[in-house]
Parts: structure tokens; sequence; C-alpha cells
């Protein structure tokens, strides 16, 4: 393995830095990474709330170029008349953010690294056990066959029982495919790095756009865990605002209804058999497509309007492309 420390660039005057640029020792770190495991773009909701409205401070940004792949996930540009403008890079940083009462912790935030995977990790490690963290709070999302009508679920995992014991509605014994951010997780408890994580489950026709109530759940996860104050409050007013618009677009559509209620029923189902899995129902896993559509006319209604759930990144760094067809791959 490349030297880690090779990965990044750090902003908080190395070892020898001024006081008022170290990262103070013993803080929790907060990682969202967006791409892999991120339905209902949760991951870039939680960034964006917690950038806009808290005070933040760069100390590590890590070299994109040498883990990012542009061609599956490329950058944004606009065009005016006769030349290019406001090119807009992804970024993957390492901030210092205070709370809402002050209190600080380090925030992880961009894209899910395309490679060098374990490189990133040992970086990033390297910089925790600096910095003497205390714990690594990890948050994602999963889209999953349950309706929007109940209570957002969720799948704990991670060493800090204090943290996630007792609060799964859901939890599955499987092989799954891996992310980044399962990778970090699983290194870092391997370093004795206490860790907590969720996974919040979002309504699988739904996972394609912004899911607001998923992002406040989220914050509200990792409030508890990191004993911090963070800010909801926009995206709850998102919340009643897309809920409602939803609620619109089902009431219009019989079939959209008689799906629903399917959801619902397998949801209730389960809720009261645990035995039983979330994914298994009588006639399959429902199609939401035509649910998918609806909400799609619905966005595409707003004519282009700009509302807190489905402000756009300044880079195209949040949704994972198809691979290259270029045939000099």
């Amino acid at each position: 393995m490349q030297d880690p420390t090779q990965l990044y660039t750090r902003h908080d005057g190395g070892p020898e830095g001024a006081a008022d640029l170290a990262v103070p020792p013993g803080l929790g770190m907060l990682v969202v990474l967006t791409g892999h495991m991120d339905a209902g773009r949760v991951a870039l909701q939680v960034r964006s709330a917690l950038r806009e409205h808290l005070t933040h401070r760069l100390v590590a940004d890590f070299d994109l170029d040498q883990m990012f792949d542009y061609r599956a996930r490329r950058p944004r540009l606009r065009f005016e008349r006769d030349r290019y403008r406001d090119l807009r890079m992804p970024s993957l940083r390492v901030e210092v953010v205070e709370d809402l009462i002050g209190h600080p912790f380090l925030l992880v935030a961009g894209p899910e690294p395309d490679f060098q995977w374990e490189r990133f990790t040992a970086a990033l490690l390297g910089l925790a056990e600096e910095w003497q963290v205390d714990s690594l709070t990890f948050l994602d999302a999963a889209p999953m066959p349950v309706p929007h009508t109940r209570r957002l679920g969720v799948t704990t995992h991670g060493s800090r029982q204090d943290a996630v014991g007792g609060l799964s509605t859901w939890s599955p014994e499987a092989d799954i495919v891996s992310g980044a951010l399962q990778m970090l997780e699983v290194r870092a408890q391997e370093a004795g790095i206490p860790t907590a994580g969720y996974t919040l489950h979002v309504p699988h026709y739904l996972g394609e756009a912004a899911f607001p109530q998923a992002a406040v759940a989220a914050l509200e996860y990792a409030g508890a865990a990191l004993g911090l104050m963070l800010p909801t409050d926009e995206l709850r007013d998102a919340s009643r605002e897309i809920e409602a618009e939803i609620e619109r677009q089902v009431a219009g559509s019989e079939e959209v209804r008689s799906m629903i209620t399917g959801l619902e029923k397998n949801f209730d189902q389960n809720a009261e058999d645990q035995e039983r899995s979330l994914l298994e129902t009588d006639g399959g896993l429902p199609d939401g497509d035509a649910l998918a559509s609806a909400v799609e006319a619905y966005l595409a209604e707003r004519d282009g309007a700009v509302h807190p759930w489905t402000r756009t990144d300044p880079a195209q760094e949040d949704r994972p492309g198809p691979p290259s067809t270029d045939p000099t791959d």
C-alpha cells in the first residue's frame, strides 16, 4: 500500500501546528458518504443541513484525483453563450463542526471513493487515532419495501451497544455487497475504535428522490449517539410539504393506493411477527413503478422550483453513474 498520508492535505497545522488550528482531542466523528447506500439522498441532505446551519472549518481534504472516477460520475458546469463557466468539482473533506449549542465534532462528508479503499480507510483511521477520536458514527440509507405511511425503520450496527442496542426495527442475517463506509466501520472496529451505525429504511419507490423524513431521522440518531443538537427544522418543514404532495398523488390513483395498502399490510404483519422477513410478501416484492412515476410527475409539475429537499449539489458526485462505455477502456 502507498503511504496513506499522501492521500490528503491537512489544514490543522499538523502535529506541530498552531493551537488555534489544532483539532481538539476526544471528539466524535460523523461519517456520511454519498453514492452507495444513499437511498432518499439522505447523505446529501444531512451534509447540506450541517454545512448550511452550523459553523465549520476545514481540517483535511482528500485528493479525489486519486480515488474518483470522473467518467462514471461526471462533474457539472454551465455553458453560457460562448464559454464554459462554473465547473463544480466534488470534494471529500474532514471538518470540525459546532452543533447548535457550540459542541464540536468531526464531520467526514463527500462522495464514496471509487478506488483505493484500503488506503483511504487507513488514512482516515490514522487521522482519527492522532486526533484521539472517541467514536465513529455512520449514516446511510437503504431502499426497502416499506410504505411511507408507517414509522421510518432503521437497522443499527456497531460496537456501541449504548448507542445502537434495542433500536433496530429489522436485523437480518445476509451476505451483502460492501461500500467504503462498511469497510471503514469494519476496520474501525478491528482497530478498537467504538462505532455506531444507522441505516435508515427508505420506501423503495422514493429511493431515487430526496426523502427529507429519512434525513431528519438520521440527524436525530446521530445527535443522540454523539450527544449533539443538530439542525432539523428546515428538513422537517420540507418533510411535511412533500408528504402532503405524495398523499395528493396517491389519492389520485386507485392502483397506487392498492399498492400502498399491500405494503402497509405486509409491514404490519412483520411488526407483529418479527421472525418473518421484511422482504417477504404473499405476492412477492410490490412493484413501485407506478408510484415512482406519480412522484416524478409531481416533481415535474414544480417547474424547476428549488426546494430544500431537492437542492442540487455543486458537483454530480451523489449518484453513481454507469461504467464508462468508451471503447478505449
